[in-house]
């Protein structure tokens, strides 16, 4: 009986140290916070953190070292394709572990064909918080090469944003649809009609140029022509008539 208690105290003790040995070599998780402020045209600015522990952080700087903003440019492109990004600025801080990355999103905010303004999240079942009319909290936890990611998102909606409505696309992914001036049905009429003006426009220059370029030339004056006023054409003057007497003394 003694010998059972032994082996089953070593075996407790086995499990307890291995719990403890996977406890210690637990990776802390990384944190990523992204601030994204939409204005009144639909753009966006955003500011994107990570924190990393010491060991991530070491890790980071050797792998990114002073490339880290064309690498980290790289890689904001590939992941939002959908957008035109510019005016990039990179801050890191080495005693806090964590780099800051700020950028303008062009086209964030699109409008769709009943003229209102739609900004896809590109997730399915977000956790979504509302924080309050216009600003929003959406987390997200997932797992890349063995390292856990923890996401938070603010989304500042525009001021002039109304009727704001959290929606999903045709594939299922979460996105808010709101009305904005100008981006409401008779706006986006008056976009159509111009958009179409333009198009016919260029299509006339494109196969007759000649057409625009005639009408203006009808009528037209030279620069630095001297226009003169024509005379009237003197009045011929009468020959005397001719001395009947100059034939009789002839």
């Amino acid at each position: 009986m003694k010998k059972i208690y032994i082996i089953i105290a070593s075996l407790m003790i086995t499990s307890f140290a291995k719990v403890s040995a996977q406890e210690s070599q637990q990776v802390d998780p990384v944190k990523v916070n992204v601030t994204m402020n939409v204005d009144n045209v639909g753009d966006g600015h955003f500011e994107w953190s990570r924190t990393y522990n010491a060991s991530q952080w070491d890790n980071y700087t050797r792998i990114y070292g002073s490339n880290a903003l064309d690498m980290l440019k790289r890689e904001m492109e590939r992941s939002l394709p959908s957008w035109y990004l510019e005016n990039w600025k990179y801050h890191d801080d080495g005693s806090e572990h964590t780099w800051t990355l700020s950028f303008d999103a062009l086209g964030v905010a699109k409008i769709n064909d009943d003229g209102n303004w739609v900004i896809d999240v590109g997730q399915k079942k977000p956790d979504i918080t509302k924080i309050s009319d216009r600003n929003y909290a959406m987390t997200n936890a997932y797992t890349s090469y063995g390292v856990l990611t923890q996401e938070i998102w603010k989304i500042n909606l525009p001021d002039a944003a109304g009727n704001i409505v959290q929606d999903k696309d045709a594939f299922g992914k979460a996105n808010f649809t709101f009305e904005m001036s100008p981006g409401r049905s008779g706006a986006h009429m008056l976009f159509l009609i111009a958009g179409v003006l333009l198009i016919a426009a260029g299509a006339v220059a494109y196969f007759k140029p000649d057409l625009l370029s005639s009408v203006g030339k009808k009528n037209a004056v030279k620069p630095f022509t001297v226009v003169s006023s024509q005379a009237p054409p003197a009045a011929a003057t009468p020959e005397p008539p001719a001395n009947p007497n100059i034939e009789k003394q002839a």
